[in-house]
């Protein structure tokens, strides 16, 4: 079966100046409720994990794992760095 050509136009320079074009985010915006919302939730969970910081803390087993386990860490950041 033979290939039949399609018409082709030229495209030809265009010495206008460009149409300016507004460009609009389709990202949601975000309701104050929501923020607030989002904000209270942020404070509470960093008020829990700072209650947790306080448990490792106080208990002497468990601060001597992290530690061990914080040398481990930083003998391998010597290796890469």
């Amino acid at each position: 079966m033979a290939k039949s050509k399609l018409p082709v136009e030229k495209l030809k320079a265009s010495k206008s100046k460009p149409i300016p074009v507004k460009i609009v985010s389709d990202a949601p915006t975000v309701s104050s409720k929501y923020a607030e919302e989002d904000k209270k939730w942020r404070a509470q969970d960093d008020m829990r994990a700072l209650q947790r910081a306080k448990e490792i803390e106080s208990d002497k087993a468990r601060m001597q794992a992290v530690k061990s386990v914080a040398k481990e860490e930083m003998a391998r950041l010597k290796k890469i760095c």
